[in-house]
């Protein structure tokens, strides 16, 4: 393996960024084409709402199912990437996400980390190899009885 400068990893860890940064758009946007392709085909999904889901196109699948149509933003922050080699790498994100679908049945803040492995291809570049959200703290908006009536 050839060392990096400091100017190329650096470089590397920009490009990592703005897979991140995507990522949080195109959810929010309903890209989702856009934000599966950001991940590898192959890639393993852990979260405590989806468990035993295979890849990324049945997960956002799910997601898209759940919080659509409604509202999201999902904000990152402070970045702790670490290249492990000239084409892998690990992430942990600090994350804040809200979520209040048009029906009110499901509405939400969420605090907690992502936790992330990338591998660079020689074709697609940076994808996301592994993904693992861990919530420190969810606060629901309403409960089923409080759900404010559509269009209150």
């Amino acid at each position: 393996m050839t060392e990096l400068t400091l100017a190329e990893k650096l470089w590397e860890i920009e490009q990592i960024k703005l897979i991140k940064a995507r990522y949080w758009r195109f959810v929010d946007t309903r890209d989702w084409d856009g934000v599966i392709a950001l991940f590898a085909p192959d890639c393993r999904m852990r979260s405590t709402v989806f468990e035993g889901v295979e890849g990324p196109a049945e997960f956002f699948r799910k997601v898209a199912a759940q919080i659509t149509p409604g509202i999201s933003v999902h904000h990152g922050h402070t970045p702790e990437i670490e290249l492990t080699s000239a084409t892998t790498a690990t992430g942990i994100w600090a994350m804040f996400d809200y979520v209040d679908t048009d029906s009110h049945a499901i509405g939400y803040r969420g605090y907690g980390h992502y936790h992330e492995t990338y591998e660079k291809f020689p074709d697609a570049g940076w994808l996301i190899t592994s993904f693992e959200l861990r919530r420190l703290r969810l606060d629901h908006l309403y409960d089923d009885a409080a759900a404010p009536a559509k269009g209150a």
